[in-house]
Parts: C-alpha cells; structure tokens; sequence
C-alpha cells in the first residue's frame, strides 16, 4: 500500500507541498518575530519564499515530478512558478492583513492552505513538463 502511495504523483506532491509549507511557515515566523519592527511583513513573506523555493526544488525536481534535463533551466521554471505563488501569498497577504484585519500569522497560515491548490496545477503543466528535444 505504502509502494502504490509512493507511486502516486499527487501523493508525493502533498508531501513535498507540505514540507514547503512548514519551511515557509517556519522562515515568516521567525523572520515575523525577530525584525517585524524594522521590515515590513511582505518584504518577510518575499524573503521566506525566495529561500522555500531553493531549498524544496531539488525535492520537487526528483522526488515530486522525477524530471530530467537542465537543472539550472528547470530551476527557473519552477522559480517563476513559485513567483506567481508569491503574488498569490502577497496579494492574500496584504488583503487578510489590512482589509480583513487579521494578524499576519494567521493570515499566512490561511494563504498557505489555498497556495498548493493553484501551484499543482501550474507545476504539472508547465514548470515540469519535458523540454522539446530533451
């Protein structure tokens, strides 16, 4: 059962989707608590996007989508995937944050729920697709 969960693109998506969620979380938080006094809370969620996306692309390239090819091309497919993902999160962000008046940190915790959603989507169809001629 395990072997046919582990078969399962979309079961290692969440996976993978998830442990970027927690490294993200992780990055805002601590970047929330230790200079939210000095920087702004979207230059912090930027910040901890930037450093998801490195840090899960070699999880999402061989584990996720078991892609081959330039990795260098790759990773700047899946980064502009991941810079649509920010305009998502900044836009939810500053909409919860000051329209909706909720604090950043539960405001993130809800954009990071609705971000997979979109992000499979572009992620399957474009950033991992096979490269013509590769």
């Amino acid at each position: 059962m395990l072997a046919a969960l582990a078969a399962d693109r979309r079961v290692r998506y969440v996976f993978a989707g998830s442990t970027g969620a927690l490294l993200f979380y992780a990055l805002f938080t601590v970047g929330w608590l230790t200079v939210s006094r000095w920087v702004p809370y979207l230059v912090i969620a930027t910040v901890a996007s930037t450093l998801t996306a490195i840090g899960t692309y070699p999880l999402y390239r061989s584990v996720v989508f078991r892609a081959t090819g330039p990795l260098l091309a790759g990773f700047l497919r899946f980064y502009l995937v991941c810079l649509w993902a920010l305009v998502f999160s900044l836009g939810g962000l500053w909409a919860l944050v000051e329209v909706g008046g909720l604090h950043p940190l539960l405001a993130q915790a809800v954009i990071i729920v609705l971000g997979p959603l979109i992000n499979y989507q572009a992620s399957r169809l474009w950033a991992f697709r096979p490269l013509s001629g590769s």
